[in-house]
């Protein structure tokens, strides 16, 4: 039984598209018809949902999509929520950033880059799209105008073989990889327990990240409806492009709650309450292990995963350090 250190909003995950340039092999947005034709995030709407969750409390947003890039207005937003303060994050696989580099130059905190193989035909066969040259391009020109950056390589059993081969491409370029698994939901295959193993050997290594506990809370089976670990609603909260809230998350939803303005008062409302009440408890949220929703519960209390964390935590403070 977990010991609730903290209840508050602090991270939200802001959608603001949901075209996408590539169509990864484990990702479903570019393959779900719901989605298809849903508008872009407006600057407009986006600074009014910015003022709020600043006086809500968030301290992180994660701008992704689809690929975000694809939003014209993009560097507005990010612009306008580098002023408020927040924490930006941007992920991208980097297609077109090239194009766009020199108008988000300064804005976002560190430039996530989708990296799960260092060779092309493979990088054509996960990512749907050419374009292996091109993420490598964007990662030599992000480090060349100064920008924080970090490779995003998501773990599967058919791309574990590749662990050794990033691990000294980021070594070698001095960039810090985050190896995380593959979701598991929906149609995602859950990642073999010896690929969990494989991954932990590669903890102390040199430009390296992982979350312990979240290998450990994979390992486990992830999400048990009986005691739920997810925290949306509670310290994450989604926005969609078309600026809605989607309950209980992004990946699986039962409604949408249009904005209109009224993010706080939304937040504050008892019917928002009593939809994250059961937020893990649905039929669908058995095994679930999307990272997004379970992160802080890792830290914001007393539970097996806590002191994991931790060692996470001073492990990447290495990293920090390493990186200046």
């Amino acid at each position: 039984m977990a010991i609730q250190l903290t209840n508050k909003i602090f991270f939200c995950n802001y959608w603001i598209t949901y075209r996408c340039n590539s169509k990864c092999e484990f990702c479903k947005i570019w393959r779900d018809p719901n989605l298809q034709g849903v508008r872009d995030t407006k600057v407009s709407e986006a600074k009014k949902n910015l003022d709020d969750l600043k006086k809500m409390g968030v301290k992180i947003i994660d701008f992704t999509g689809g690929e975000p890039l694809l939003n014209k207005e993009l560097p507005q937003i990010l612009s306008y929520a580098k002023d408020l303060g927040f924490f930006i994050k941007l992920s991208t696989n980097g297609l077109i950033y090239p194009e766009k580099a020199q108008e988000l130059k300064g804005l976002p905190n560190r430039i996530y880059f989708s990296l799960d193989t260092m060779n092309q035909n493979e990088y054509k066969k996960i990512r749907g799209v050419e374009g292996f040259d091109k993420l490598l391009d964007s990662i030599e020109l992000a480090k060349k105008i100064g920008q924080e950056i970090c490779l995003l390589y998501t773990v599967t059993d058919e791309n574990i073989k590749n662990i050794e081969n990033i691990v000294n491409f980021c070594q070698k370029n001095r960039t810090t990889v985050y190896i995380h698994p593959c979701f598991h939901y929906f149609n995602n295959k859950e990642l073999d327990k010896k690929n969990i193993s494989i991954i932990k050997k590669f903890f102390w290594r040199p430009y390296v990240r992982m979350s312990l506990p979240q290998l450990e809370f994979h390992y486990r089976g992830g999400n048990d409806p009986e005691n739920p670990s997810c925290r949306v609603g509670i310290s994450t909260i989604d926005i969609s492009p078309d600026n809605c809230l989607t309950i209980p998350c992004f990946h699986k939803y039962v409604e949408k709650m249009e904005i209109k303005g009224n993010l706080i008062s939304i937040y504050n409302s008892p019917k928002w309450h009593e939809h994250f009440k059961i937020a893990g408890r649905y039929d669908f949220c058995k095994n679930c292990t999307i990272d997004c929703y379970f992160g802080l519960s890792y830290n914001d209390r007393v539970s097996q995963y806590f002191f994991r964390q931790n060692l996470s935590y001073f492990k990447n403070f290495i990293e920090e350090r390493r990186r200046k």
